[in-house]
């Protein structure tokens, strides 16, 4: 009886510990699974939207010129600032689109971007009071 009470305690000993190992193994398994997780989260989280700074462009069109053309705008100031009466976009804030030129799509306001604002002002020019917004910060002559 002796020896079989023995050899229960030993087995039993065995599985405890194999049960122990076990659970230690699934707990370190779970523990990398969280590790990992919290860093794609942090990354998640540290990943920021490139907000690029305004800058002002000069319209070197004609009133004839479509204002939201990228391309006819300079960041070199108009020799004769921006005279009167107010026939044309003139100066325009925006980013840089990336090859030197105005993000027309870049966003201004909530459902309005630079384009947007660049015609709802260049359309106030048909009123008796131009209009001027946060994209278009002033007009000039033809």
């Amino acid at each position: 009886m002796n020896k079989v009470v023995k050899r229960i305690t030993g087995t039993m000993s065995i599985g405890v510990m194999t049960l122990g190992i076990s659970l230690s193994a699934n707990a370190q398994s779970i523990k990398s699974e969280k590790e990992v997780k919290g860093e794609n989260e942090v990354k998640t989280s540290k990943e920021t939207k490139v907000v690029r700074a305004n800058q002002t462009w000069y319209f070197t069109g004609t009133s004839s010129d479509n204002p939201t053309t990228p391309s006819l705008y300079t960041t070199t100031p108009h020799s004769d600032g921006c005279p009167t009466p107010l026939q044309r976009i003139c100066t325009i804030e925006a980013p840089d689109n990336g090859s030197g030129q105005p993000d027309m799509s870049a966003p201004v306001l909530p459902g309005k971007t630079v384009a947007d604002q660049i015609n709802d002002a260049k359309n106030s020019l048909n009123t008796s009071s131009p209009q001027t917004n946060e994209t278009v910060s002033s007009f000039r002559k033809n």
